[in-house]
């Protein structure tokens, strides 16, 4: 788990991995959550990346380069990546649904980021069309250990805006039975949600 003290002494780095080509994972994902969950017939999109969580600076911990350099988190043959820089240290032993981190591209605090959020945007599809929008989901496992926290990141691209917009994702993503959510064991996983990122 990364820890306070790393952190904060460079800043976290997200490494932001999509798949070049037709993620399968996510077209399987998407066919069963419009087939099945309640409110799968405003699911119009879902996109989904890795991220990579890890201390940048600290004594000890990985840097960008050796991330790129490991197949395990980055294959130039089938990936796209992006990096950014968390604005302040986050708390990766948690995450019950909230928003996401300062700094996050994109996010309401991150006005004067326009690189970053497009450079996310297009790892994740590009922007909502009209009348639609776009929640994210980012979820990890628990408990994990050393100096990098891996997850996923998923983009849903939902009917409506604001407030529905955000329950349907979370109907959508959260699983709490049967027919509702699909992406998120919140038993297993930590987990931040937040629409119109």
């Amino acid at each position: 788990m990364l820890s306070d003290r790393e952190v904060q002494s460079g800043g976290t780095g997200i490494l932001v991995t999509a798949h070049k080509g037709v993620d399968l994972h996510a077209a399987t994902a998407r066919r069963v959550m419009c087939d099945r969950l309640q409110g799968g017939e405003r699911l119009a999109e879902l996109r989904r990346c890795e991220f990579h969580a890890f201390a940048q600076g600290a004594p000890g911990a990985p840097r960008l380069d050796e991330l790129l350099a490991t197949g395990r988190y980055y294959n130039p043959n089938k990936h796209r990546y992006g990096h950014f820089t968390l604005a302040v240290p986050f708390a990766w032993d948690a995450g019950e649904g909230g928003n996401f981190p300062a700094g996050w591209p994109g996010g309401a605090d991150d006005p004067g980021r326009a690189d970053a959020r497009a450079g996310l945007a297009a790892l994740l599809g590009g922007p909502a069309p009209a009348g639609y929008a776009a929640v994210d989901v980012a979820a990890w496992a628990r408990g994990q250990q050393g100096p990098v926290v891996s997850g996923t990141l998923w983009r849903l691209v939902v009917r409506g805006e604001g407030e529905a917009a955000l329950a349907t994702g979370r109907l959508l993503a959260v699983a709490r039975g049967g027919r509702e959510g699909l992406l998120v064991n919140p038993h297993m996983e930590c987990w931040l949600l937040a629409a119109g990122v």
